[in-house]
């Protein structure tokens, strides 16, 4: 799923929040010993992460409900340079499998009043 963020540097960023399901009809992802990562970089092929976000103690998202496949991205302030960075959100199920079900474009934009 693409979904396209754009922030302003230094501001506070809401919680986004996720409903993980899949299936006709929609049945929840269990996300029950589950690791979410979400990371930004410049380019998809950089090694340097600009912005790593885990479920792992709370640093950046939680999983709110994990039987009924619910996560936010934390309210946080965000203040790295401004450009039009890609990311992705990789959930590490219990199980070991690895799954990446939301991507995109996170655009930061530079701010006036400082």
């Amino acid at each position: 799923m693409g979904l396209d963020f754009k922030h302003i540097k230094g501001d506070t960023f809401e919680a986004v929040n996720f409903a993980m399901t899949s299936g006709v009809p929609a049945v929840a992802i269990d996300l029950t010993g589950a690791v979410i990562k979400m990371q930004l970089r410049k380019q998809a092929c950089d090694l340097v992460k600009v912005l790593s976000l885990t479920s792992v103690a709370n640093a950046g998202i939680t999983i709110t409900n994990p039987t009924l496949g619910l996560f936010k991205i934390n309210k946080q302030i965000i203040n790295i340079d401004p450009f039009n960075y890609v990311y992705d959100i990789e959930i590490v199920f219990g199980s070991g499998v690895v799954k990446t079900y939301i991507s995109g474009f996170f655009n930061v934009t530079p701010d006036i009043t400082r």
